[in-house]
């Protein structure tokens, strides 16, 4: 191949990751408006909160999920080894009977609480489907990671794409793309 026909190609495809990483910025959804709930039904406001930390990492949260059951565990560890870095773990709850009933105020077997989502708002704002899906904002309320925690509904093999912790870890180290997604593994969520 040439040099003009190379540089042609080399050009177009920076140009190409300009573009997607400016149209994933551009689509960020603003959290500005978005109030979530505590179990004593105090209100927290999202940007407020995002603004707080280095990232922020939103899972929707399942009561009934078996794949939230087990990735509530790695949750736990990932805050454990993360949250000294800076990074919060949010898990919310935008499930119908969110509603009516009081969810539990953490994770089983974890520490990480759970606030509520009144009305799915946020949920229908990200356009979250699943238990588990995550959402990673940086301190300016970008989007920065989309998708699951891992690749694995059960047990955490050798071979386990470790998706989340993975973004988690480049970002830290101001080492990845613009905007990274993942397939997300879980139940469909009931939203209000």
């Amino acid at each position: 191949m040439s040099p003009p026909v190379l540089s042609r190609i080399l050009a177009a495809a920076s140009v190409t990751v300009a573009l997607t990483a400016w149209a994933a910025e551009s689509q960020a959804p603003s959290l500005a408006d978005i109030t979530l709930e505590k179990a004593g039904g105090e209100a927290v406001p999202l940007q407020k909160l995002v603004a707080a930390h280095r990232l922020t990492v939103i899972v929707f949260f399942s009561e009934t999920c078996p794949c939230f059951a087990v990735h509530g565990e790695r949750l736990r560890d990932l805050a454990r080894e993360l949250s000294p870095k800076g990074v919060d773990f949010v898990v919310v709850d935008s499930e119908r009977h969110a509603a009516d009933d009081a969810p539990p105020a953490t994770v089983h077997g974890t520490e990480l609480a759970i606030l509520r989502d009144p009305g799915g708002r946020l949920a229908r704002r990200l356009g979250a489907q699943y238990a588990t899906e995550s959402f990673v904002f940086d301190t300016g309320g970008r989007l920065r990671y989309r998708g699951g925690i891992d690749d694995q509904r059960k047990y955490l093999g050798p071979n386990a794409k470790t998706h989340l912790r993975d973004a988690l870890v480049h970002l830290l180290e101001n080492d990845a793309p613009a905007y990274v997604t993942a397939k997300a593994l879980g139940c469909a969520l009931r939203l209000m």
